[in-house]
C-alpha cells in the first residue's frame, strides 16, 4: 500500500514544507556511503556541497564546502543515479532541468542529526515488485499529467509535453544512538522502537527529454539509469543523502510560524534568512581521479576501480548546460552492466 505524502496540517501535530532548488554539478563514479573509498560506483549526479569525494565526509566537512543549492544554511549531500539517452552504444546523459529537495516536519521530535546519512530506494531493482516500497513512494511520471503506468517505476510509454519527472521519500525515523539504524514511521506515523522521528525529505527531478531525445518516443522509453541495465525503466532509482545543514537551522526546521518553518517558506539560520545561490563555484574537488564517462565507470567497476584504457577525466563544469556522450566504439571492449552487479542497502524495509 502506498501512503499519501503528508502536508498538511493534522490534529495535535505540527505540519509545514519547505522546497529548494539545486544545480547538479557532478557526474562521478563515486558513492561515500555504500562504497566508500573507492571508483567502483555506477555514475552518480551530485547536488548540493561540493564537499564530497569517494570518501565519507562528516557534516563539519560539508560545511566547508560550496552549494549549489539557494540556502546557505544547507551543505547537505545530494545524489541520484544518471539517467541517459540510449542509442546502440552511445550514452548521452540527460540533462536534469531541476532537482528540488522538500522537507516536511509532521510527528517531528527531533532534528536531523549531524553525521547522519541515509538511502531510499534500491539500486538492485530490476523489477515493480523489487522496486516496490509502501513508504517511498517511488513514481515516474511526465509533469503536468495525471497519468501513471501500470508499474509505477516504469517510465512514461509515450512522449512527455513537459518534462520526466520522478520522485522519491526517504526515511523519517532515527535511532539517536545509532544513526546507521533508521527506517519510515509507519500508517499510524509512528517509529519503530527505540528511534526518533525527525523531519521527511523527498527528492522531485525533472529531466530535459527534449534535449537529447526531440523527436519523443512510444513504447520503451530510450532511456536508462547507470544502475540499470535496460531501456524503458526506473526500478532501480534511489536517493543518497548526508545531513550538512547547520544545526541551528536544523533546529530552526522543526518550529512553526516566526522565524522558523511555515508552509513552503524559507528555513532560516545564522547563515541566512532568504534565498541566495552561494559566491563560489561548486566544483569536483578530485578531478584528476574517477570519471565522468559512462563506459570508463562500467569498465571501472568491473576491475576494481581501474580503467584499462585511456582514463577519461570527470568534469567539474555544471553538468546541466550541455549533455556529455560516452560510446562504446571509444572504449573498446567493455562488457555491459549485468545483474550480478548489484548494490543492497541491508534497510530491512516494510
Amino acid at each position: 500500500m502506498r501512503r499519501a505524502f503528508i502536508l498538511l496540517a493534522s490534529a495535535g501535530a505540527v505540519s509545514a514544507w519547505t522546497e529548494m532548488y539545486h544545480k547538479a554539478f557532478m557526474n562521478k563514479n563515486i558513492d561515500p556511503i555504500v562504497v566508500p573509498g573507492t571508483y567502483t560506483s555506477h555514475m552518480h549526479t551530485f547536488f548540493g556541497s561540493d564537499a564530497i569525494t569517494k570518501d565519507m565526509p562528516t557534516s563539519a566537512d560539508l560545511q566547508k564546502g560550496c552549494y549549489s543549492g539557494d540556502n546557505p544554511n544547507d551543505l547537505s549531500a545530494y545524489w541520484i543515479p544518471t539517467l541517459y539517452h540510449v542509442d546502440g552504444d552511445n550514452f548521452t546523459e540527460v540533462p536534469v532541468f531541476r532537482f528540488s529537495t522538500y522537507y516536511t516536519n509532521a510527528f517531528s521530535e527531533i532534528a536531523i542529526p549531524q553525521g547522519f546519512s541515509m538511502i531510499s530506494g534500491n539500486a538492485s531493482a530490476r523489477t515493480q515488485a523489487e522496486a516496490d516500497n509502501a513508504y517511498n513512494n517511488l513514481e515516474w511520471f511526465c509533469e503536468g499529467s495525471n497519468e501513471r503506468e501500470s508499474d509505477i517505476a516504469n517510465f512514461p510509454t509515450s512522449t512527455c509535453d513537459q518534462h520526466l519527472q520522478v520522485s522519491l521519500r526517504f526515511p523519517n525515523c532515527v535511532n539517536p544512538d545509532n544513526l546507521a539504524e533508521y527506517d519510515f514511521s509507519d500508517d499510524s506515523n509512528k517509529c519503530p522502537d527505540g528511534m526518533k522521528q525527525f523531519p521527511q525529505l523527498r527528492y522531485a527531478a525533472r529531466y530535459d527529454t527534449k534535449s537529447v531525445a526531440p523527436n519523443g518516443w512510444s513504447g520503451d522509453a530510450p532511456f536508462q539509469l547507470s544502475c540499470g541495465d535496460a531501456l524503458g525503466n526506473g526500478y532501480c532509482f534511489h536517493g543518497d543523502f548526508i545531513n550538512g545543514w547547520f544545526a541551528d537551522a536544523a533546529e530552526n526546521m522543526l518550529n512553526a510560524g516566526g522565524g522558523g518553518y511555515n508552509d513552503g517558506q524559507f528555513i532560516s539560520g545564522e547563515h541566512g534568512s532568504s534565498a541566495i545561490e552561494d559566491d563560489c563555484t561548486p566544483t569536483d574537488q578530485d578531478p584528476d581521479n574517477g570519471t565522468s564517462d559512462y563506459w570508463t565507470s562500467v569498465e571501472m567497476k568491473a576491475n576494481g576501480g581501474v580503467a584499462v584504457a585511456d582514463p577519461v577525466e570527470s568534469t567539474s563544469a555544471v553538468v546541466t548546460t550541455a549533455a556529455s556522450t560516452s560510446s562504446l566504439s571509444q572504449r573498446g571492449d567493455v562488457p555491459r552492466p549485468s545483474l550480478t552487479t548489484k548494490y543492497m542497502w541491508g534497510i530491512n524495509w516494510r
